[in-house]
């Protein structure tokens, strides 16, 4: 579906993808992780699916209350396993968390350990080479990073290096929205062209731990 519009989109297509690919694989007894929680709503809409989730947050003073079957923790996404067991997750979600991270790589092995034979990790990044920011630098160069608060972002082949690195074996990584979106006009897809595909607005992958 295309859609065109003055004013901003509010809809959360990463998210709302995100949300989806995580209501396909949990199940009523699921033990969840969300890396990165600081959002109740969000983690409500994960939480009434699965029997636990454990959110953990790296900056106490963003830290929610815990509520019915969800625990907070205080923690670093590079050093989970201190804090979360191994092989006890069945599925983790993590939006818009991963670019922020210093040491990727410590972070992705981080999660297959906490994962169970069998888990899946769930996660979602802007793409560097999304429309918008691709047309802005073909004038202007590249970005420099780290930027703002994040550390880099990823073109495809970028998350592809990342992850033939990782402990995980199999994986998937699926491009979400195409257009223009959060300004003054917005005009993209729903869905992604394959030709179009690396000037995706987001990625999502599926990691899965054997």
């Amino acid at each position: 579906m295309v859609k065109i519009g003055i004013g901003s989109d509010r809809t959360c297509h990463d998210w709302k993808s995100l949300l989806s690919s995580y209501e396909k694989h949990v199940t009523p007894d699921s033990v969840v992780l969300e890396i990165g929680a600081s959002n109740t709503k969000r983690t409500k809409d994960l939480s009434r699916l699965c029997r636990r989730l454990i959110g953990i947050e790296i900056a106490p003073e963003r830290v929610p209350e815990d509520f019915d079957n969800v625990t907070y923790l205080v923690g670093d996404w590079q050093r989970l396993s201190e804090i979360v067991d191994a092989d006890s997750v069945d599925l983790a979600v993590s939006s818009h968390v991963l670019e922020h991270v210093p040491d990727d790589l410590r972070a992705v092995n981080e999660l297959h350990t906490v994962l169970k034979p069998g888990g899946i990790g769930l996660i979602n990044t802007p793409n560097r080479k999304r429309v918008l920011r691709a047309l802005v630098e073909s004038f202007t160069g590249e970005r420099k990073f780290p930027y703002w608060e994040h550390q880099r972002e990823y073109a495809e082949e970028d998350l592809v290096s990342l992850l033939e690195r990782s402990r995980f074996q199999r994986y998937q990584i699926l491009p979400v929205a195409f257009g223009l979106l959060g300004g003054p006009v917005y005009v993209y897809s729903e869905t992604v062209p394959e030709r179009l595909r690396k000037y995706a607005n987001f990625w999502e992958m599926h990691l899965f731990k054997r």
